[in-house]
């Protein structure tokens, strides 16, 4: 593998793609370098600092008050001049550490506290699974990197893939594929089998739907998934 390729790789289990769980903090950010264009475009003298292009919602970046288009200047006491350095800093850390950060943004610098956490387990889906419910007409797919990379997931987006649903329901049936199921009623899921389970549970207790929490490229939706 070459220097890119590890670069790369380093990023993945850092801030937050799923992979086999890392021993240093996670911070739930999805950042990149800097470019000679964009540092001129924002009127900067160098391509310094990493910018962030996403933060995980209820992460540990989210609740130090991290931001989309912060860009990163010093992480840990460390001045951050390149993706690299990011990555190497970030690298020696350890959950529950806390460390200081300096972002620069449109308004000026500002200093912000973050505790790193663990990778939470909806990150860690390295293995596929699938299931299909012949019942109601869909099969569900874990979202692996190759399903994410296939289906253009978006970086952020947990939960369970809508791969299938059965052209003799689709009538009948509200998800459409590509739809992602990120909670079963209130309860977040990233496996099929959560799924099953779940509908297991309710066709036992006599319950006729379960309460889902859908995204699609429309935003967030709740409906119900019927229980046959």
């Amino acid at each position: 593998m070459n220097v890119r390729g590890v670069l790369s790789f380093v990023v993945v289990l850092l801030f937050g793609a799923p992979a086999p769980a890392a021993e240093f903090g996670f911070s739930g950010m999805h950042v990149q370098g800097m470019k000679p264009a964009i540092a001129e475009a924002l009127g900067m003298k160098k391509d310094e600092g990493v910018l962030v292009r996403d933060v995980m919602l209820g992460g540990p970046a989210d609740k130090a008050g991290v931001q989309r288009g912060d860009l990163i200047v010093e992480f840990d006491g460390v001045k951050i001049d390149t993706f690299k350095r990011l990555v190497g800093v970030v690298t020696k850390t350890k959950p529950a550490q806390r460390v200081e950060l300096r972002v620069r943004r449109a308004e000026g610098e500002e200093k912000l506290n973050m505790t790193l956490g663990l990778k939470p387990p909806s990150w860690e889906v390295a293995t596929g699974s699938v299931i299909a419910f012949s019942e109601i007409g869909i099969t569900l797919a874990a979202v692996t990197p190759k399903i994410r990379k296939r289906f253009e997931i978006r970086w952020g987006s947990l939960g369970v893939l809508v791969t299938l649903v059965d052209p003799a329901f689709v009538n009948r049936m509200l998800l459409r594929r590509g739809d992602m199921i990120v909670q079963i009623n209130q309860k977040p899921v990233w496996l099929p089998q959560q799924i099953r389970d779940a509908y297991d549970e309710a066709k036992s207790a006599g319950r006729k739907q379960l309460l889902m929490l859908v995204e699609r490229t429309s935003g967030f939706e709740f409906m119900m998934l019927p229980v046959k």
